[in-house]
């Protein structure tokens, strides 16, 4: 099994967009079993970091945050309803308590992830190509060090032998 990393960069809508989605389709093409993994889209990162920075001082950051939004929906008529309701409930949090720990952030920077791999699905799904976004971290399992977590090795090997076993 291959496992295909793409980056921010790489996902940022229009070209960049359209040749991880044909590098995947060639690779399906050529009847490889991979695995794709994805990091948030574009500027997604930065453009929530600065939006939690915003609310931890109560700044309006509401403006940049439907900016954030509609840059995710220009892509495909894709539901993000979960994660934009748990990215407006952590923002507001934040903004009401005037602080945010590490595990908030990763919570945060999670959601872009997980935006980016609906995207992915859903364009591979358009082309007829099986795809099915998955929370990495049902089965990856780390340590509590927010901000910097390792992997817990033995368990995660576990949780993804069973998974693959249970979804193939």
């Amino acid at each position: 099994m291959k496992i295909l990393k793409f980056g921010g960069k790489s996902l940022a809508n229009g070209e960049g967009l359209n040749r991880v989605i044909s590098i995947i389709e060639n690779k399906v093409k050529a009847e490889e079993n991979i695995v794709v993994v994805v990091s948030a889209r574009g500027k997604a990162t930065d453009q929530l970091e600065n939006i939690l920075e915003k609310a931890v001082i109560d700044e309006c950051y509401k403006t940049e945050l439907e900016f954030f939004k509609n840059y995710q929906k220009e892509v495909a008529n894709i539901d993000f309803e979960t994660e934009f309701s748990r990215l407006d409930s952590l923002f507001a949090g934040v903004q009401l308590l005037g602080d945010y720990s590490q595990k908030i952030k990763d919570e945060v920077l999670a959601q872009g992830e997980l935006i980016s791999a609906k995207v992915v699905t859903a364009l591979l799904i358009e082309k007829n190509i099986n795809a099915k976004a998955t929370d990495a971290r049902t089965f990856i399992k780390t340590d509590d060090t927010f901000g910097n977590a390792k992997p817990i090795d033995a368990l995660s090997k576990k949780n993804v032998v069973a998974y693959f076993k249970q979804n193939n």
